[in-house]
């Protein structure tokens, strides 16, 4: 997930003279593995160098010369392949991929810096996996002499991780890799904790500890995006969806204030949470995004087009009030903010066409479902290029709201309701906001009988 979270769709054209090489040998074992890109990584976005094909399972590629020093991505086509970051520093970089070791797929062959800031990762994930299941295998100990076996060995253990990194720290010194080692040491308490929440409290509070917002290095990748991200959904979770929002909020209002008034890297975690909520379908927090956060940064730092893109679908979620509708009826202007039966507790209003197949099937099965229902009214908002049809099949359903919506797919309301696929039908209650948006007639069925 975390390979599409901090993935960002802006992609800069360059080209200018060439001067270092990026060459990799492929252990593909697969046919389909034909091409790979460069992109240089900073912040929420990835810009494009140039892309090579993969022949004789090898390629070869040129950064401009000039290009900045930072983290760069070699991106694999297709994509299900993955990708390889690493550190360019003027330096010419050459590497082994092994598309079947999913563990290890990356050896680097040249390039000192990205062998040794390779190594540290793997190093210290190690220790770090061990000295976290010394801590979670402590909470369930219950003899006196485990306990003291398991904090004896944390407590070397911890000490072995903190020569580990001096050593890197030492180095790398005056090296680019030494930036990300120093951001990337993580906090552990000198003692394990007998509690669970007690620990995950620690983890929260000196999760930023090491780590400088106004590093130019750090800026200059995806590294804030990242650390971001893990903060916010992997260690704020709840089973209650309500709670899971609080959490959520509590959590990116605690990132803010430990970036301070950089607003540069504010903008790149705030597009990044804003992407990462769209795709969990949050598009409730992205509205709190946008309104807390990213809406008050100097207009330097703004996408005002992406603004408009999840302001327009924050529009369409659950809990919102639907968008206005209006039609003519019998010579007289409609609206459906101003449409009040009585009795009808819910709305149903779906976007069909005649020419749709599917709707020829559902809507008079919608119609059949509902008619004897005094408790629900149906907006059946047609979208046609002519009102021939319409007229033919419309007159079968005389209890419903029947609206003929001209020009079809460019009809100001589907636009207005993101239509792309009918029939799209959308629960409404008596003050038209929505309750639900059902994928199916049989998600509409199942809404009502439940």
């Amino acid at each position: 997930m975390l390979k599409n979270l901090l993935c960002v769709l802006l992609f800069i054209s360059l080209s200018v003279q060439s001067q270092n090489t990026i060459t990799g040998v492929i252990n593909k074992k697969n046919d389909l593995l034909t091409r790979v890109i460069l992109y240089r990584l900073k912040g929420a976005k990835q810009v494009y160098i140039s892309n090579s094909k993969i022949d004789n399972d090898q390629f070869k590629l040129e950064i401009p010369k000039g290009a900045a020093i930072g983290m760069y991505r070699l991106s694999f086509s297709p994509s299900d392949f993955g990708f390889v970051d690493f550190l360019f520093d003027q330096e010419d970089v050459s590497l082994k991929f092994d598309s079947l070791n999913h563990l290890n797929p990356v050896e680097f062959l040249t390039s000192e810096e990205n062998k040794t800031f390779s190594n540290y990762l793997l190093e210290t994930t190690i220790v770090k996996q061990k000295l976290d299941s010394l801590q979670i295998a402590f909470f369930g100990l219950k003899d006196k002499k485990q306990d003291e076996i398991t904090i004896d060995l944390y407590v070397k253990t911890l000490d072995y991780y903190a020569n580990i990194q001096s050593q890197y720290e030492e180095k790398t010194a005056g090296k680019l890799a030494n930036h990300f080692i120093k951001a990337n040491y993580k906090y552990y308490a000198p003692k394990l904790f007998t509690a669970p929440q007690m620990y995950l409290n620690s983890i929260k509070q000196h999760f930023f500890d090491f780590i400088n917002f106004e590093d130019s290095a750090l800026k200059n990748s995806i590294f804030f995006v990242g650390k971001a991200i893990e903060y916010v959904f992997y260690l704020n979770v709840s089973d209650d969806f309500q709670v899971q929002n609080g959490l959520y909020k509590m959590a990116i209002n605690e990132v803010m204030q430990k970036v301070g008034e950089n607003d540069e890297v504010k903008s790149e975690i705030l597009t990044s949470l804003m992407y990462a909520l769209e795709q969990y379908e949050n598009l409730n927090l992205v509205g709190f995004v946008i309104d807390n956060f990213y809406s008050k940064l100097p207009a330097t730092f703004k996408d005002e087009i992406l603004i408009a893109e999840m302001q327009s679908k924050i529009k369409l979620t659950i809990g919102n009030k639907a968008p206005e509708i209006t039609w003519e009826e019998n010579g007289l202007q409609k609206k459906l903010t101003e449409l009040n039966l009585s009795g009808r507790e819910n709305y149903i209003l779906v976007f069909w066409s005649t020419g749709c197949s599917h709707c020829l099937k559902e809507i008079p099965e919608l119609y059949e479902f509902i008619k004897d229902n005094l408790n629900v009214h149906v907006i059946a908002f047609a979208l046609e290029n002519d009102e021939l049809d319409f007229n033919i099949h419309t007159k079968n359903f005389t209890k419903w709201t029947n609206i003929l919506g001209l020009e079809k797919w460019e009809n100001e309301m589907a636009k207005e309701y993101k239509i792309i696929a009918t029939p799209t039908y959308f629960i409404l209650d008596k003050d038209k906001i929505i309750l639900a948006k059902p994928e199916h007639f049989e998600d509409v069925k199942a809404y009502f009988k439940n």
